[in-house]
């Protein structure tokens, strides 16, 4: 059974909202690459990328699926292709998936807030958080 399946009804739910497409576990990977589970919301927004994303944690001897992340991220594209480092803001970090699960509407409401108000400048100056 999935890590995910008390919260996402809420992503599912949010994804709408925002006009968004939601990934679950990189479904573009070839299924042997496919061994953690994630979510990511991805929308495109007055030419800017933006995306929510829920992960676990990626060390130098693998995943860690004990340690997981929710973050905002932001970017725009030139022909193309992303120009990084764009935008990014750590909600959780490194932090057991139960944290995430229990302050899913608080982590939602915080991440629309903080990518509507991201603008070009914000991302072609490189701000991170």
């Amino acid at each position: 059974m999935s890590i995910f399946k008390n919260i996402d009804p809420k992503l599912v739910e949010t994804s709408k909202r925002l006009n968004a497409r939601l990934s679950k576990d990189r479904p573009h990977y070839p299924e042997a690459l496919r061994t953690f589970e994630e979510r990511r919301i991805d929308w495109l927004e007055n030419d800017i990328n933006k995306a929510i994303i829920i992960q676990p944690t990626f060390e130098f001897s693998g995943v860690n699926s004990a340690l997981w992340n929710f973050e905002n991220l932001a970017w725009i594209k030139k022909n193309g292709i992303a120009k990084k480092p764009g935008w990014s803001k750590k909600l959780v970090l490194k932090e057991n998936f139960d944290i995430i699960e229990k302050s899913i509407d608080r982590l939602i409401d915080e991440s629309i807030r903080n990518l509507e108000s991201i603008s070009i400048a914000d991302v072609v100056n490189k701000h991170s958080i």
